[in-house]
């Protein structure tokens, strides 16, 4: 996947409302409860990544960045 700045903010916030989409805008709680899980599911995947770089192939956050 081949972006600029521009490109990735622009992807960052697609994925923002998709995640974010069911929870109402002054649901703060549960958007930041549902933003720290998805930072933390990201992170273990890239750890498991750099531990096991043949995961990078096999990983759901991945498969389309290939």
């Amino acid at each position: 996947m081949k972006m600029g700045v521009g490109g990735l903010s622009a992807e960052v916030d697609r994925f923002l409302d998709q995640i974010l989409s069911d929870l109402a805008h002054d649901d703060v709680k549960g958007r930041l409860k549902r933003l720290r899980y998805v930072i933390d599911r990201v992170n273990l995947d890239l750890s498991i990544g750099a531990a096991q770089p043949q995961m990078w192939q096999t990983s759901p956050l991945f498969r389309k960045a290939r």
